[in-house]
């Protein structure tokens, strides 16, 4: 049974011909469920046995879903720059918002749950106003002296629309160990932004270089399986529509970073499966520039993608979700293999889950209690 890195090929190859009985009856119900309904049904339409499988019917309903919630979207996006227009400089599309339109062959593709866009320091209460008089409130189970030094403001939901935007004031949350890289400063950021328009109206997007290193950090630092394919998805477009990559820029930002950890990591799974092209000697000029990974370690990871993420295998006893996060938080950390692993397999032996499950989790990074 094929696993669903054969969609990703066809999305990098644009080709509509996949046959929907390769896959498995969980492998379509996991791809709807991490928005990947919509996809696999582009994929699929050209097979003429597609339209006559139980699951046709799913992967239309997601499709017709997606288009609704990507048309409220967009049109909550060009409101709210609309309403800002001429008192604040152009806003950073960030995310969703800005890979969908930029380099997906169609925005609904790309599943969308917020808007994320980044403004100057001196433009938030003026962007807040907007918002407010465009009927969205302020909504969020944290306090709001959480949200003063995190690197957005209190997220706000329209109660009609059901519409969350999230205005950010940096690209990394204080608990990525991302944070003090130097690529992600706000300097370096600003220096970063290329201008563009989003229907006719003027935004600025993150350069591509450094949208690789966004999408690698933000996918492996605050990883969920549902949502694991699509940063995977986000850096296959990138990179086929952006053939000229400097990655001499990339490699030079990376010296001494915490980001060159999950670029390493996310380019070789991509690399190792053949969905993306990439110059000759890159993977092994980043395995030099990264301080996580040997062999196992990564070999592990690449297994656990394989297995949970382009497979959709569910978790069970042994791999719980809570073990995968506390394997995979544990393998992004910094130091030799001969000292992570030992202590790793330890935590995840059968018969030491009486004490996991009693005892406090590990001091790990990971995400703070914000579902952005």
């Amino acid at each position: 049974m094929n696993s669903l890195t054969l969609l990703l090929r066809s999305a990098r190859q644009n080709r509509r011909d996949l046959a929907l009985e390769d896959f498995s009856e969980r492998q379509i119900h996991w791809a709807i469920e991490s928005g990947l309904g919509p996809m696999l049904r582009r994929y699929v339409a050209d097979t003429p046995t597609a339209r006559d499988s139980a699951a046709w019917a799913d992967l239309q309903g997601s499709d017709l879903a997606a288009r609704i919630i990507a048309a409220e979207h967009l049109d909550a996006m060009a409101e709210i720059i609309r309403a800002c227009e001429g008192r604040i400089q152009p806003p950073t599309l960030l995310k969703g918002i800005s890979v969908g339109g930029q380099f997906y062959p169609e925005p609904h593709l790309r599943p969308m749950r917020d808007i994320d866009f980044l403004v100057e320091k001196d433009d938030l209460p003026t962007v807040e106003s907007a918002l407010r008089q465009l009927g969205y409130r302020q909504e969020s189970t944290l306090s709001r002296e959480f949200y003063e030094t995190h690197h957005h403001t209190t997220p706000f939901r329209h109660p009609q629309t059901g519409v969350w935007v999230e205005v950010h004031r940096g690209l990394c949350p204080g608990w990525s160990p991302v944070a003090t890289d130097p690529c992600f400063s706000l300097e370096h950021v600003s220096a970063e932004r290329r201008s563009s328009e989003f229907r006719g109206y003027a935004v600025n997007r993150l350069s591509e270089e450094l949208q690789v290193l966004y999408l690698a950090s933000h996918w492996a630092y605050d990883f969920r399986m549902a949502g694991g394919l699509v940063a995977m998805l986000d850096t296959i477009y990138l990179l086929e529509s952006t053939r000229s990559i400097r990655w001499e820029r990339i490699l030079g930002w990376l010296k001494g970073t915490a980001a060159a950890t999950p670029v390493y990591l996310l380019l070789t799974y991509l690399d190792r499966h053949g969905l993306v092209e990439l110059p000759s000697g890159l993977i092994g000029e980043l395995f030099r520039r990264q301080r996580c990974f040997g062999r196992t370690s990564l070999g592990l990871l690449h297994t656990m993608i394989d297995r949970y993420v382009t497979n959709g295998r569910e978790p069970g006893r042994i791999m719980s979700e809570r073990n995968f996060a506390i394997l995979w938080q544990s393998l992004l950390l910094s130091g030799p293999e001969f000292r992570k692993l030992p202590l790793i397999f330890w935590m995840l032996l059968p018969s030491r889950h009486w004490l996991m499950r009693t005892a406090p989790s590990p001091a790990l990074p990971g995400p703070a209690p914000d579902t952005s």
